[in-house]
């Protein structure tokens, strides 16, 4: 059972709320319109919760926003245009970079299913 003194306060909806807006200010850069999209839809996602006293859904939430900011600061790179064909990665400090071996083994037992796959049943064509 949660008490008012374990409920999330309104100065930890404000911070999130403002940690948010900061990270997608620094994972979009210059780009306005993402900023401004971004902006917007958080801004309604917050609001559409203003009202809740549910502590177990408000913690829920919280945890939501820190799972998203820290998605944006991992694992979004925005690509700016550099030429006809050509885009420059912007890669921040936080940026997760690593390496393909798990998509590479994904591919290789995707592989071996699709081809046990076209046998049929029982190995049979």
């Amino acid at each position: 059972m949660s008490t008012a003194a374990s409920s999330p306060s309104r100065q930890a909806v404000i911070a999130a709320y403002r940690t948010l807006l900061r990270t997608q200010r620094e994972v979009f850069g210059e780009d306005i319109r993402a900023i401004q999209a971004a902006k917007k839809e958080t801004h309604a996602r917050f609001m559409q919760n203003k009202d809740e006293t549910n502590c177990d859904v408000l913690e829920e939430k919280l945890k939501l926003a820190e799972q998203v900011t820290t998605l944006l600061r991992h694992n979004v790179v925005q690509g700016v245009p550099q030429g006809e064909d050509t885009f420059k990665l912007r890669i921040t400090k936080d940026t997760e970079l690593g390496d393909n071996d798990s998509i590479k083994m994904a591919k290789g037992s995707h592989r071996k299913n699709r081809k046990a796959a076209a046998k049929g049943c029982c190995g049979s064509q």
